[in-house]
């Protein structure tokens, strides 16, 4: 059995992240790619560091000027120190707003393109990739980029420009006491060298962990009458505290290595300020230097680190922000399905849908094998066979959810990898094994499939299709709420509204998966009249297990283990002894000599 730990590593291999530097070059580049609020951020921070890096030349300036006695110089520098103040306020409130804005619209960006892909991705990625990883992904991970790139990342950048500024004019006032302040430089571009991996691996691992416990809360909303019914939510309950207390104990490590870096770069301030200090002081002796020039150094020195100290302040979210980055491009960059991008041919269905020698494999396991089948327009084909026969697989290529491993399939035809996929799904409509309810109206769950259709439209299509009497007990009619993934809804009500919203499309295909497996065999009855009406002119592909509605079709292929086995008639595959015939006799308790 599978374990959190095997499905995280399945996860991370099969969807693909950057680095975290090469990641940060991207989120870079779709940033400055909104020029105008660009360029009205880097002009703030630009004023906000020159602003910065000026006042304590004035605060020195001052100082001599006290010194001295010059009050008019006192005076002067006082003026100079309070308007590059009022000026840097408010460059920083611009800095903050533009930044805001550019956060806000590149998290709004990379979650509206990660969704977008997803619509777009072979029907195979979700089987590999739990759903609770990525709404992590582009829920949780999304979200890390905020403040990052709100606050921390602006303060940060005006921090480096500050410096370049200060250095600048530390080395035109005193050449000797700037290299002096910069003796320590090495050290601490060392440490930080040496520590971004660990700090790296640690925030990758917390971004992990929070996506297990998405995926663990997510799997258990939706399972929670099974876990009632099973007695199980004590074990449930502990498998989460599990994955709780990982999540928090990686937290914890990667919040003491954080903590370690910043405490370090500070004690590596304190030696910069204090070689200043010493040197300065000489200087003065020796009549080199003055007072205000030693404060304004000491200031300098002080706004030299204090970039370095935000940045290891707020690594933790540099690196979860740069995990996280890097996750949702993995999502990004997920390649589409190859019928997607390939096919530019308009479908059209004047003639058949050919296949063969089609063959498909989930892995190493081939689901089927040459498959030779041409379904004529108009025709009423039924599938059936075995659980694991291949029934579903079969229908999952004919909606071209999967391309199959060997053989083609073609429709007038053309290649169905010719075929641009939204044109050949406009043709057809499908009525799933398990149907899917959103959130909302039965209303508007109907009206998924075609927006356009009026609610009396619909009352009157569930009148014409017998399907009046499934809904009648319901005290809002179309109007009630189906609940979460359609909770508040018998089994057969979903089914019902997964038959009707097929219905409404009016497609030329019509492809039924167990259509009525959980319809009671009266409405089976009256729903199956009403279809010989509407499937007047239509191509009807029908897999089911229930031999009660085989009485549609013209034409029966039996799959057995991923072959066919039989094809004909109804009446034609009942005067053999294969393995429809055994089928039919076993769902209907007919033993071999015919007596039930």
């Amino acid at each position: 059995m599978k374990t959190a730990a095997d499905y995280e590593e399945q996860e991370e291999s099969f969807i693909k992240t950057q680095k975290g530097m090469t990641a940060f070059k991207r989120l870079m580049s779709d940033i400055f790619s909104m020029r105008r609020e660009s360029a009205i951020l880097v002009v703030a921070v630009l004023i906000t560091a020159i602003a910065g890096t000026l006042y304590p030349l004035a605060l020195g300036y001052a100082i001599n000027s006290v010194i001295d006695g010059n009050f008019n110089g006192l005076l002067i520098f006082s003026a100079s120190f309070f308007v590059l103040y009022v000026v840097q306020f408010f460059s920083n409130r611009q800095r903050t707003i533009s930044s805001t804005f550019l956060a806000q619209s590149e998290i709004k960006d990379l979650r509206d393109r990660s969704f977008e892909n997803l619509q777009y991705v072979p029907v195979s990625f979700f089987s590999k990739v739990r759903t609770g990883y990525l709404i992590s992904r582009i829920t949780n991970d999304a979200e890390t980029l905020s403040e990052f790139l709100t606050f921390q990342l602006p303060q940060v950048v005006s921090g480096i420009a500050t410096v370049i500024v200060s250095v600048s004019i530390m080395f035109y006032k005193d050449f000797n006491l700037t290299l002096y302040a910069l003796i320590v430089i090495p050290v601490l571009l060392a440490f930080s060298f040496s520590i971004q991996g660990k700090v790296r691996r640690n925030y990758l691992r917390t971004r992990k962990t929070i996506a297990a416990i998405t995926g663990n809360l997510s799997e258990n909303i939706n399972a929670i009458r099974t876990i009632k019914s099973f007695n199980v939510e004590t074990k449930m309950e502990g498998k989460f505290d599990h994955l709780n207390r990982k999540n928090f104990s990686a937290n914890m490590k990667a919040s003491m290595v954080s903590s370690l870096y910043g405490t370090t770069i500070r004690v590596i301030e304190s030696v910069g300020i204090a070689i200043v200090l010493i040197a300065g002081a000489l200087q003065l002796r020796a009549g080199v230097a003055t007072v205000g020039i030693l404060v304004a150094f000491v200031v300098y020195v002080q706004e030299f680190f204090d970039p370095v100290v935000q940045l290891s302040q707020l690594y933790n979210s540099y690196q979860s922000s740069m995990v996280g980055v890097a996750r949702i491009y993995g999502i990004i960059d997920y390649p589409r399905q190859a019928t997607e991008d390939t096919g530019n041919r308009e479908a059209a269905f004047n003639d058949a849908i050919e296949l063969r020698e089609v063959s498909f494999s989930y892995g190493d396991d081939d689901a089927l094998r040459d498959i030779n089948i041409k379904i004529r327009r108009g025709e009423r084909v039924g599938i059936v066979g075995h659980t694991g026969a291949g029934k579903t697989t079969l229908s999952n290529l004919l909606m071209k959810f999967f391309s199959p491993t060997g053989g083609e399939i073609l429709i007038d035809g053309n290649r169905f990898q010719d075929i641009e996929t939204g044109s050949f799904r406009r043709l057809l409509a499908p009525v799933l094994q398990e149907p899917f309810m959103f959130k909302g109206t039965i209303y508007e769950n109907v009206l998924f499939s075609n927006p356009d259709v009026t609610k009396e439209y619909v009352s009157e299509m569930i009148e014409k299709f017998s399907l009046s009497g499934i809904f009648e007990n319901l005290p809002n009619g179309l109007d009630t709420n189906v609940g979460e993934m359609g909770r508040n809804l018998s089994e057969g009500q979903r089914q019902a509204i997964s038959i009707l919203r097929a219905f409404i499309r009016e497609p030329e295909i019509l492809i039924l998966d167990e259509p009525t497996s959980q319809i009671d065999p009266y409405s089976e009855s009256l729903i199956m009249d009403s279809l010989n009406e509407f499937l007047e002119g239509k191509t009807l592909i029908l897999i089911t297990h229930r031999f009660s509605m085989v009485k549609l079709v013209d034409r029966i292929v039996v799959l057995n283990e991923g072959n066919i086995v039989e094809e004909g008639t109804f009446h034609d595959l009942m005067a053999t002894e294969g393995v429809f015939n055994q089928l039919y006799n076993i769902q209907y308790g007919i033993s071999g000599d015919g007596k039930s």
